[in-house]
């Protein structure tokens, strides 16, 4: 089964190979992966990630560990993406996280396409809790998080060891009942 979720300007759906040029336009911008996981990336390194995402991205999140991966299309053109991963079976819980493309970014995509993915991860997958973990320094997620209705319920210090630096971090969460409450 392939995803795509439509929504009102975009098509959320897997990554391909074919999206490598737009990915590498926003995944070597020092700016846009300041606070992401990876560093700025070649051309070869976009490719090389870009095959691990297909190759490991699923469907459905059954088991622990498994997890979505979203391009956000608009206009042919992938601007941005969304991630979601199952942190537990038992306690339904899922985290989320989104990157967008820099010429793309204060126009609504990213709350569009995370509003509509979690609408499907509730959804679809019966979770429970959704979770978003923010480095303290990234006040446009952490902005972004309380629009889609989050509330931060922790902050801990250095909490990572990421790019050099031990840095704080804010986990943001929702229950199902209060994503459906706010519609």
């Amino acid at each position: 089964m392939t995803i795509e979720i439509k929504t009102e300007r975009l098509l959320l759906r897997p990554l391909r190979m074919t999206d490598a040029d737009d990915l590498l336009e926003y995944q070597s911008n020092a700016e846009i992966v300041r606070y992401i996981p990876w560093p700025e990336r070649s051309y070869e390194q976009v490719v090389e990630a870009l095959q691990r995402a297909i190759d490991g991205a699923k469907s459905e999140l059954v088991d622990v560990g498994d997890y979505l991966i979203l391009g956000w299309e608009f206009q042919g053109k992938i601007i941005g993406q969304s991630n979601m991963g199952l942190q537990s079976k038992r306690d339904k819980c899922a985290d989320i996280g989104w990157v967008t493309h820099q010429d793309y970014q204060r126009q609504g995509f990213a709350y569009e396409a995370t509003v509509a993915l979690m609408r499907y991860g509730f959804e679809k997958f019966g979770l429970h809790r959704m979770i978003a973990n923010i480095d303290t320094r990234a006040k446009g997620s952490a902005l972004l998080a309380e629009k889609l209705g989050m509330r931060r319920e922790a902050e801990f210090k250095q909490a990572e060891f990421f790019k050099g630096d031990w840095c704080d971090m804010w986990l943001y969460a929702i229950l199902d009942a209060e994503f459906g409450a706010r519609e």
